[in-house]
């Protein structure tokens, strides 16, 4: 079982993360672990070892920081997890492109839409948005946005 030994797997290379369940079914994921910036190669890692695919990538923006989120999955029912990790306005984000070829195009669209860039990924072009685009569009600081706040006030 392929959920198994990736939960397993998540549990040991990051100790002091632990696994959010999602027993209600909320989130459309069996579990879900923060990890620090600095680990995403190793979970990519650890998930294409486990035989996963990357489904997506997206990133939420808050005050503060920004929150980048990437959904892996297998063909096994049930089997949907995602990790988060925290990456601070003016961070560098590390790409996965080389771990997962199908990066490229997703942490080129979380760069048109949010802004955030991934050290290594040598094909930063604009994917949806004009070339000449100076804006990103997913930001809260684009147009008028009432509800800008800090992490944790919104997740406590």
């Amino acid at each position: 079982m392929k959920i198994k030994d990736i939960e397993a797997r998540m549990g040991k290379q990051f100790a002091g993360c632990p696994l959010e369940r999602d027993e209600a079914g909320v989130t459309g994921a069996l579990w879900s672990i923060s990890v620090p910036l600095a680990g995403l190669r190793d979970a990519a890692t650890e998930f294409k070892d486990a035989g996963f695919f990357l489904e997506s990538i997206t990133a939420l923006d808050f005050e503060d920081t920004f929150e980048l989120v990437y959904h892996f999955n297998c063909y096994e029912p049930c089997s949907r997890v995602i990790v988060r990790m925290l990456c601070g306005h003016d961070q560098l984000a590390p790409t996965i492109c080389d771990i997962f070829r199908g990066a490229v195009w997703l942490e080129r669209e979380v760069h048109d839409f949010f802004g955030i860039v991934f050290s290594g990924n040598s094909d930063m072009r604009p994917l949806l948005l004009p070339e000449d685009a100076d804006y990103h569009p997913l930001r809260k600081t684009f147009g008028k946005v009432g509800a800008y706040h800090k992490r944790e006030v919104i997740y406590g």
